[in-house]
């Protein structure tokens, strides 16, 4: 792996190799295996992450020790980066900690930690950089403003809304199935929801012949009731 590896992250597509290999020589390589944590909340901020490969996710506890889901982060995409722009003054004095905790998804999960004073220090000379990074917050405050409606959505709604979304990425709009690349305990969460509730309306869904579940594939049988569902 080399510096041409950023020019896959929309944040660094446009620099030249001079600047991706200045960048580069300053990162840190980081694997995890899944289930292990990459920082937890209350730890100092020290930079933010970029997944190379394996699966990230962010998420918060509740007060009543209940996990919810924020994000999943996948290949050539960014996390922990909101605070650059949002706490500048605290992180350059190491005053500042995560806001949320993050957990590796898959085995051999590679990222890049790029720390926040090699950040700073880059975008002083290259203006380019903050207009994307200005960007990708917009996309995820849209992301995270969607998700906050939809978890006071029923639970049907939510699954359905999540079913048609993940099928909607697939590019192939023939294949009439998706895969679920995280685990229905993750996925529980990340709808507000628990495991039992999940597993209720999955069946539900299949009872209705709305779905078939088969491991983590689920073959979608009535697109047109999951809409109706989802817009309910």
């Amino acid at each position: 792996m080399d510096s041409s590896i950023l020019k896959n992250v929309h944040l660094f597509s446009d620099l030249n190799e001079d600047e991706l290999d200045k960048i580069y020589s300053r990162c840190d390589i980081r694997t995890y295996n899944k289930g292990e944590i990459i920082f937890f909340d209350t730890e100092p901020y020290q930079g933010f992450y970029i997944v190379v490969e394996g699966g990230v996710k962010i998420f918060k506890i509740s007060k009543d020790g209940r996990e919810h889901i924020l994000y999943f982060i996948y290949p050539f995409n960014i996390f922990a980066e909101v605070p650059l722009l949002e706490q500048y003054e605290k992180i350059i004095n190491d005053e500042f900690s995560y806001p949320a905790n993050s957990m590796a998804m898959t085995d051999n999960t590679k990222l890049i930690l790029i720390r926040s004073s090699v950040f700073y220090n880059f975008v002083e000379k290259n203006g380019k950089v903050c207009l994307k990074m200005l960007s990708s917050l917009a996309k995820k405050l849209r992301h995270l403003n969607n998700h906050i409606e939809t978890i006071t959505q029923d639970v049907p709604k939510r699954l359905a809304k999540y079913i048609l979304s993940e099928h909607n990425k697939n590019p192939i709009k023939q294949n009439s199935s998706i895969e679920l690349t995280i685990s229905k305990h993750d996925l529980a969460s990340y709808l507000g929801t628990i495991d039992e509730t999940l597993s209720r309306v999955l069946k539900k869904f299949q009872d209705e012949k709305l779905i078939v579940v088969k491991g983590k594939k689920i073959l979608i049988k009535d697109k047109q009731a999951l809409v109706k569902i989802s817009s309910i």
